[in-house]
């Protein structure tokens, strides 16, 4: 597999979760209330896959050949893209914060729960959408076949340098999938 299309699988697998804390919001808009362990295995799949193996492989990764290979050219794209990645793990750390308050019904806690659930759907959404359908398909007509086989080849020692505890999308297949099962015990 190419480097490029684990990137867009590792989309999908987001996109569940991001499905799953969309519909988690609209419940609590209509007051209801998730489980804590919901938000607390959310926040550990949007951190530790998303932000730290995800987006670790796009920033630093992709996006370093990327500015050694064009020079510049695309440094305004990759900028963007490194923001979205910030404000989403602002969001995360944001929802972490008011867990506590969450648990106690503090409405203050809910609200902001909700209004960095929002950001952060609405964020990574268009940010894959973007990736996927745009920036995605004019690095893959960019890169030769020889830096194309070394991207992957680094993918894949970031994944075994990730995966102590197994492999990492593997692993976080299961963390979505509980997920998911949280959400329908509500």
């Amino acid at each position: 597999m190419n480097a490029i299309q684990t990137l867009k699988d590792e989309h999908q697998l987001i996109l569940k979760v991001l499905h799953l804390l969309s519909r988690s919001r609209k419940e609590l808009e209509k007051g209801g209330m998730m489980s804590t362990l919901f938000f607390e295995k959310a926040i550990l799949f949007c951190s530790e896959f998303a932000d730290r193996f995800h987006h670790f492989k796009e920033e630093f990764l992709l996006f370093g050949l990327l500015a050694h290979k064009k020079e510049g050219k695309l440094d305004s794209a990759m900028g963007a893209l490194r923001y979205q990645h910030e404000r989403c793990t602002q969001s995360v750390m944001a929802i972490r914060q008011v867990l506590e308050g969450y648990e106690n019904r503090d409405e203050i806690s809910i609200t902001l729960i909700l209004e960095n659930i929002a950001i952060y759907v609405s964020l990574l959404s268009r940010h894959i959408y973007q990736e996927d359908h745009i920036f995605f398909p004019m690095v893959e007509k960019s890169l030769s076949p020889d830096e194309s086989r070394a991207l992957n080849e680094q993918f894949e020692k970031e994944e075994l340098r990730s995966s102590k505890k197994g492999a990492v999308f593997q692993r976080n297949l299961m963390l979505a999938d509980e997920l998911s099962q949280l959400f329908h015990l509500r």
